[in-house]
């Protein structure tokens, strides 16, 4: 069948393996399981296509060459046989091929300067990762919580002149500054949020001074780290974690929201796959409330022709990078002249020109934000939500 699009990824991990395994035997070439198809609006068709590579696998040399190989596979069979024009670099495959897909590789999947690009290989072909899409939906979050909240950027004007009685609306932080953190940061800069509200959790601060310029916006390199910042006072504290990572080193737990938390309320959106809050450390916690981060909401016409939890999914709920990817999809092939108008955007890094052009995507084909957001794939139910408001009240 012919498919518009097309999500490359790894898998989500172990249990994810098996599960593809027992549903579909083993993988086509040792590389890729066989497409999962998806429908949208009666009228467009796309596949998710699984290599057989974990998460942990696409950190070491070996396991990115491997993952190339796989992916370079899963590529081949995508073009040739489902001859489709636009495909997503998820998960852990968006930086296999560099940070603008520029790396020169061969067939097995090594670095090789006679080698090819994806680009060259493919020229036809539209390449996403799909980041401006998921920086849209994580907008889209970050805004509802910090308005349900009462986050507001009210001490703007008089950072520079703070003294102990000082009080903020309320802080939030920011774990992992990729492409996602860095555009939440930017976010709440361009939103005029002082610089006693935001606090960024990173490792990986090189081009910090180029983003924030002459703001004195925090920087730890754990949340264990942080001492003593405005926001963690008796009257201000952390009420927001914007989670953009699941690097092992700064994975959020019960000890870690502890030491910031103080037995106020906190809300923590965890945009990472595989998620950046595990789950039974969050089943450890006490008046926190958790969503699954950067999963658009499409309330009519996504149709999964396979069991969406197998990806980390479920009904009307389908990945902001992936919902970029399938909307960039129907509009090319709505307007097939505008093929060169789309080759103007780089879809390889979040920049304002793209995401908005992804965000009238949204707009036109009716792309949002679950009205109750999933926690581990699941709704909290409404008891929990309105006790934490209660809570959040008094405190």
């Amino acid at each position: 069948m012919k498919n518009d699009f097309v999500f490359l990824s790894n898998l989500l991990g172990k249990t994810s393996q098996i599960e593809f395994k027992i549903s579909q035997g083993n993988p086509n070439l040792d590389a890729f399981y066989k497409p999962q198809l998806l429908e949208f609006n009666d009228t467009f068709i796309g596949s998710l296509i699984a290599l057989d590579t974990l998460p942990d696998e696409c950190i070491s040399k070996s396991g990115i060459v491997k993952a190339r190989k796989q992916f370079l596979e899963a590529v081949k069979y995508a073009v040739d046989k489902l001859e489709v024009k636009v495909i997503l670099l998820a998960a852990s495959t968006k930086r296999l091929f560099g940070k603008e897909i520029e790396l020169k590789v061969n067939w097995e999947g090594q670095l090789d300067d006679d080698g090819f690009t994806l680009r060259e290989l493919y020229p036809y072909v539209i390449f996403t990762n799909g980041d401006n899409g998921t920086a849209n939906v994580l907008d889209m979050e970050v805004e509802s919580i910090l308005q349900a909240d009462n986050i507001i950027p009210e001490c703007a004007d008089s950072c520079g002149s703070m003294n102990d009685s000082h009080q903020c609306s309320g802080s939030v932080i920011i774990n992992g500054l990729g492409l996602l953190g860095t555009n939440s940061l930017l976010h709440l800069i361009e939103n005029n949020y002082c610089d006693n509200q935001v606090i960024v959790i990173s490792n990986h601060t090189k081009e910090l001074t180029e983003i924030i310029g002459n703001r004195k916006v925090k920087v730890y390199s754990h949340i264990n780290e942080i001492k003593d910042h405005c926001c963690l006072g008796e009257n201000n504290h952390v009420k927001m974690i914007v989670n953009c990572t699941h690097h092992p080193t700064q994975m959020i737990s019960a000890n870690s929201i502890s030491h910031i938390k103080n037995g106020k309320p906190l809300h923590v959106i965890d945009v990472a796959v595989p998620y950046g809050f595990p789950e039974e450390e969050y089943g450890k916690c006490s008046n926190v409330i958790r969503q699954d981060g950067g999963n658009a909401y499409v309330e009519h016409g996504l149709e999964y022709f396979f069991n969406p939890e197998i990806c980390g999914l479920t009904e009307n709920v389908i990945y902001g990078c992936f919902a970029e990817t399938m909307c960039l999809a129907a509009y090319l092939k709505e307007n097939p002249n505008k093929k060169e108008y789309v080759n103007g955007f780089d879809f390889f890094n979040v920049n304002k020109k793209t995401k908005d052009f992804v965000k009238g995507l949204f707009i036109n084909y009716g792309i949002g934000i679950s009205p109750k957001p999933y926690n581990y794939m699941k709704q909290e139910p409404e008891d929990k939500i309105l006790k934490y408001r209660e809570i959040q009240e008094i405190v």
